[in-house]
């Protein structure tokens, strides 16, 4: 957004907050654009104002501007969502960092309902799975955006890709500035459409009517003579925007009008041509965009705007992905599969689940199993023969939902349906013909952040699998113990009466592969909102990964509360790419706790590998510490031969930290130092 957008009007949400706070910070600053605009930024009071705003500073013209937005202040802001695409704003992009909306209670972490609740405004929706997907597909949607005049939606999922941290190759500017062109440049208008609303009158007709007006002012052969010559040479004249031609006119001219005949050529737009990104309305000549329409005009409009617009817009994407391939070696696809040629069980997923289900089908696949993974990159308008023909001859198709809504499910069997319908007589063009429909089922997962392991996604497939192939299934719940005593065992016998189909809905799962090879590490935090944890963990992850030559992948964990409430990091390190996403780390190899109460809330030694590090924040001694831990971690620690470490972090920011304010920060690297001091392996 920094280097493209000539403006941002947002407001806080999490987790979008941070993609316009970055864009306030480049640009207070005093950045810049790469064509050399100095953007503005304004943050007015809430999330229907700002969307509000955006669309009236993409109507101007001539610059790409964005919105950011999540949750509830999508749905807040969804009446000026349907104008914003209603009035073909082209040039706007509304970045979004998708998350569950609030129903029983808040929830800030990642969903997709907020996507899904944007699909009937008729938005152009791009979903990335990870952080480099996320920028591309970001400079992919201001060219789609600005092609089509249709607005965009670049999604991510919140905290699983917004917040991720990994090695990705950002856009350069250079690239940027080649691959969209200048917002407030002229170009070949794409469609006929558009030619026809923005093109039909071109540089000759504009001549011809400052002819009109000062037809008294020039000699009557003169004006005769004018007018035969824009006739003759029309084609010429309306390609010559460096006024070459213009000499041959001036003889015609009065020498009082020759300076306004030059201007009125050279600043005439060419036949056929429109900005970039147009204006449609100018703030020094007021005007009206969107009055009422009664019957038949109201329809009428919306006929138009999805023939003549939205259904352009598959065209204007695979243009958008070719040439961003072309230029940056990083190609897309509408839906791109993942070992789908001769799978017989698929999965097909929006968002960061794809890169987890992609590591999981290998692993499968090395046991022998024929399983694939289809990824949605764009998820409207939907690509149903690009699907369709990857998922022909399948046995069994899961589609996974962050969300309850399951809109993808929907959107997957039409275009199934349609296809076997084709079959029969062709129907539907584009869709190829099926003449048998997998088995579907759909599983929920990872709905308010719920952690997603590999084991969750192998029962995925093996249900598949299975002649019982449960149809619709949560991910990563259990609804009933296994072997209940007590109350416990009454309670769920009565459940399992009056709910039979429960029991269904949870799948078996096993123990989980290991998918790093052998010489990763990983390493988990335990800590309070307050302590500077995030910080720490990004910094330890960009220093590890340098110095140790690796590939990387780090998130934190933490909810609503913020300050004082549980935080996790993570952090994965391997000489191969990383591409689990959605599971919190089980088994690690080092343990940092700046929380000294971590044992009376929860078990930091879970997962710990023999002969891991446990480092933790105390003021006491060594002997005092291990006094206090409980009996079943002392124990743990001597099984494991986990090499434990205390350090008084606090105590080394206070006496180092240059100013208070950086006593947090100097507390973090306290703990990074502890950890390259007393990892072997560092």
């Amino acid at each position: 957004m920094s280097h493209v957008c000539g403006g941002v009007i947002g407001y806080p949400i999490t987790p979008s907050t941070e993609i316009s706070e970055m864009f306030e910070a480049f640009r207070a600053k005093g950045g810049c654009n790469v064509w050399g605009k100095h953007p503005f930024f304004f943050e007015p009071e809430g999330e229907h104002s700002a969307q509000s705003g955006a669309m009236g500073a993409t109507l101007t013209g001539g610059r790409f501007i964005s919105n950011a937005s999540s949750s509830q202040g999508i749905l807040y802001g969804l009446e000026s969502h349907y104008v914003t695409v209603g009035k073909k704003v082209g040039g706007f992009v509304l970045q979004v960092a998708a998350r569950s909306v609030s129903k029983h209670s808040l929830n800030v972490m990642a969903g997709h309902d907020d996507v899904y609740a944007l699909l009937p405004s008729g938005y152009t929706i791009l979903f990335g799975s990870n952080p480099q997907e996320a920028a591309d597909l970001a400079a992919i949607a201001y060219r789609v955006s600005s092609l089509s005049m249709i607005p965009v939606t670049n999604a991510m999922d919140g905290f699983a890709t917004s917040h991720m941290q990994c090695e990705t190759l950002l856009p350069e500017p250079e690239l940027l500035k080649e691959f969209l062109g200048d917002p407030a440049g002229r170009i070949k208008s794409p469609t006929l459409a558009q030619e026809m609303l923005y093109g039909a009158r071109g540089r000759v007709y504009q001549l011809q009517q400052y002819l009109s007006r000062h037809c008294g002012d020039i000699q009557p052969d003169s004006l005769t003579a004018l007018n035969e010559f824009l006739q003759q040479s029309g084609d010429e004249i309306e390609a010559d925007n460096e006024a070459k031609m213009i000499t041959d006119t001036l003889t015609w001219i009065p020498e009082e009008l020759q300076a306004q005949w030059r201007r009125q050529w050279i600043n005439a737009f060419e036949k056929g041509t429109r900005q970039l990104v147009p204006a449609m309305v100018d703030v020094n000549n007021p005007g009206l965009t969107g009055g009422v329409q009664n019957q038949p005009d109201f329809q009428a409009g919306l006929v138009d705007h999805k023939t003549h617009f939205a259904n352009e817009i598959p065209n204007f994407v695979r243009q958008a992905m070719d040439e961003y391939g072309a230029l940056t070696g990083r190609c897309y696809d509408p839906v791109q599969s993942f070992m789908t040629d001769d799978a017989e069980h698929v999965i097909v997923g929006l968002g960061s689940v794809t890169d987890d289900a992609e590591a999981v089908a290998q692993y499968l696949r090395s046991q022998g199993k024929k399983v694939g993974v289809v990824s949605i990159k764009l998820l409207q308008p939907f690509p149903e023969g690009e699907l369709v023909a990857i998922l022909d001859g399948k046995k069994a198709v899961t589609i996974l939902e962050r969300s309850e809504v399951t809109a993808l499910t929907n959107l997957v069997t039409q275009s199934l349906f349609k296809a076997r319908e084709n079959n029969d007589l062709i129907r539907h063009r584009g869709i190829p013909p099926i003449d048998n429909l997998p088995k579907i089922s759909t599983g929920i997962f990872g709905v308010g952040g719920h952690d997603l392991q590999p084991r969750h996604l192998i029962a995925a497939y093996k249900n598949m699998e299975s002649t019982l192939n449960v149809p619709f299934f949560y991910l990563g719940s259990q609804f009933f113990e296994k072997n209940p005593t007590g109350a416990n065992a009454e309670l769920q016998e009565k459940l399992k009466q009056a709910y039979p189909e429960t029991e269904f809905m949870a799948l078996d799962t096993e123990e989980n592969p290991s998918l790093l090879p052998d010489d990763a590490l990983r390493i988990r935090f335990h800590s309070v909102g307050g302590y500077g944890t995030i910080a720490t963990g990004k910094l330890l992850t960009d220093i590890l990964a340098g110095v140790m030559g690796l590939h990387s992948k780090s998130a934190p964990k933490y909810g609503s509360e913020k300050s004082g409430a549980p935080t996790n990091f993570y952090i994965s390190l391997s000489p191969e790419p990383i591409k689990i996403t959605n599971a919190e780390l089980e088994d690690v190899e080092i343990v940092v706790s700046p929380d000294h109460k971590v044992f009376s809330h929860t078990d930091p030694l879970r997962g710990l590998t023999e002969n891991g590090t446990l480092i933790m924040q105390s003021h006491h001694t060594p002997l005092e510490v291990w006094k206090e831990l409980p009996a079943n971690a002392r124990n743990t620690i001597r099984e494991k031969k986990i090499h434990f470490y205390i350090v008084d972090a606090f105590a080394v920011a206070k006496k180092h930290a240059p100013a208070p304010e950086l006593e947090i920060r100097m507390m973090g690297i306290a703990f990074i130092g502890a950890i390259c001091g007393h990892v072997d392996r560092i």
